[in-house]
């Protein structure tokens, strides 16, 4: 399925492949590849992975804190927020 991206996705990834790579070097390539999966078996199976709040479900990454945010669609999955699982639980829960 088509997957399409709330506008603030891409900073949240940048900010985190930043952060990474300041604790090691390519940690943050390993963070963006171990997304990158995800996104991709979201896209092959989005009913596979829970509901959360707000008809949103979630994907947790697995070796890092991370869980990604998504509605489905008829015709596409929309990309809501990648968030650090510290942050607070209505960190872009506004988002559509």
């Amino acid at each position: 399925m088509r997957l399409t991206y709330h506008k603030a996705v891409q900073t949240e990834v940048d900010d985190a492949c930043e952060w990474y790579d300041g604790q090691k070097e390519h940690l943050g390539d390993e963070f963006f590849a171990e997304t990158r999966r995800m996104l991709d078996v979201i896209a092959v199976n989005p009913q596979a992975f829970p509901l959360a709040s707000l008809g949103r479900r979630k994907a947790h990454l697995k070796r890092f804190p991370y869980t990604i945010f998504y509605r489905v669609h008829t015709d596409r999955v929309r990309i809501l927020s990648i968030r650090h699982d510290k942050r607070h639980p209505d960190y872009g829960a506004g988002r559509r």
